[in-house]
């Protein structure tokens, strides 16, 4: 008997550059993980790995056009690649994965649905809780885009056979744009507990950066506005007024760089970091600062609970879902700069109760495992595919028969 052949995944992401963003580096775990024995892949994205990353499976650019605002997040152009149509009926997918819901993701899910081929999503990025960054000067076309927004993101993911989304949180205000719970399953994020843990703590190296005797306050990220720089920035006013000891560290860099700069001339600011250097400015810092409601997830929130660093997060979004309020962090109010300097303050005046809530941090992040979320999805992979294989001749007879037809 010929040996069953392998499942073929067709990913479609806009964006596959390496160490971009916590969508790229959660993509990157699942890649490192996929059973070769069992699955082939075949991507397709308008933003490709650079050449010194060499992925085990082919690779299909598509033209895009940069986003005014935000160049690193393109928009893909497939229909203006001739090909595409061809490597796809060639390949023959199994299942098609696709993590976003836009051009690239509207022309997997209507290629998908013509070839009657299963169709799940992970959902990333919250894209509706954009709109009024960028068009907060605009209200009443802010209101209308939210609206046609949430309209297609229904009609989109309601199509969709099924969507892995990080927390319950994320998924209860899906719930609210209308999306159905039953195509929905909460698939969470893993951490690298040797890259990120509280022994790379390097007291030295902080007193460098920051100068001793100093308290340190970090937020990482990529600096754009919905990440909630003006929050970020007020509560650093608050703490020069009250608590002159504590330095800002932002780690990240971005689009509004200057802009934040301008507005938190004394913080420490270390531009983009990666891998050991990540590792070691979060387990030197005292609290963690995640002030964005516009997360799914929050990859940075979880890397900052295994090095044992106790966050301060808004309690909206994906991160929400992952802090214990009281106990492995705090929740503060969003956009509120007076509640997140009130709670990282009981972290900075009470060193043990940090030390308490860090504790509790790292032991909850270590249990978030990625081999155990990639064994998950792609168990769930076959199972999508069983339910979609076409009945062979005997299995349509038994079929029949189970009906009462003659055959």
């Amino acid at each position: 008997m010929a040996s069953k052949r392998p499942i073929r995944v067709a990913l479609f992401s806009e964006v596959l550059k390496e160490h971009l963003d916590g969508v790229t580096n959660t993509l990157y775990q699942i890649i490192e993980r996929i059973p070769r024995d069992r699955f082939e892949y075949l991507f397709i994205t308008s933003y490709p790995p650079s050449e010194r990353v060499h992925l085990p499976f082919p690779v299909i650019t598509v033209p895009k056009i940069a986003f005014p605002t935000n160049p690193d997040y393109p928009i893909s152009l497939p229909y203006f690649n001739r090909n595409l149509r061809e490597a796809l009926d060639d390949f023959m997918p199994d299942i098609i994965h696709v993590t976003t819901p836009f051009t690239l993701g509207n022309y997997a899910l209507s290629y998908g649905q013509e070839q009657g081929i299963p169709v799940v999503a992970t959902y990333h990025t919250h894209f509706i809780s954009y709109i009024e960054y960028y068009f907060r000067y605009f209200p009443i076309f802010s209101r209308i885009i939210d609206f046609g927004g949430r309209r297609y993101m229904n009609w989109f993911y309601n199509r969709c056979d099924l969507i892995y989304v990080p927390t319950e949180s994320i998924r209860d205000e899906l719930l609210d744009c209308g999306i159905e719970r039953r195509r929905m399953v909460i698939w969470g994020r893993g951490i690298d507990t040797e890259l990120f843990r509280p022994e790379r703590r390097d007291g030295v190296f902080m007193d460098r950066l920051c100068g001793k005797g100093t308290k340190r306050v970090l937020f990482v990220s990529r600096l754009v506005w919905e990440k909630e720089l003006r929050t970020l920035a007020k509560v650093y006013d608050l703490f020069a007024e009250t608590h002159p000891q504590v330095r800002f560290v932002v780690t990240g860099d971005g689009p509004r760089r200057r802009e934040l700069e301008r507005l938190m001339p004394n913080a420490v600011f270390t531009g983009k970091m990666i891998k050991q250097d990540l590792a070691k400015v979060y387990a030197s810092s005292d609290v963690f600062i995640f002030p964005s409601i516009t997360e799914t997830f929050g990859n940075v929130v979880l890397e900052a609970m295994a090095s044992g660093l106790p966050p301060v997060v808004a309690a909206q979004g994906g991160p929400k879902g992952i802090v214990k309020d009281g106990v492995t962090g705090f929740h503060a109010l969003p956009k509120n700069p007076a509640d997140f300097h009130r709670k990282i303050s009981l972290l900075i005046d009470d060193p043990a109760r940090a030390a308490r809530m860090g504790a509790a941090a790292a032991d909850y992040a270590r249990r978030q495992q990625w081999d155990t979320l990639c064994t998950e999805m792609f168990a769930s992979y076959e199972r999508i595919v069983e339910r979609f294989a076409p009945l062979t001749l005997t299995e349509e007879t038994e079929t029949e028969k189970v009906r009462g037809v003659a055959v």
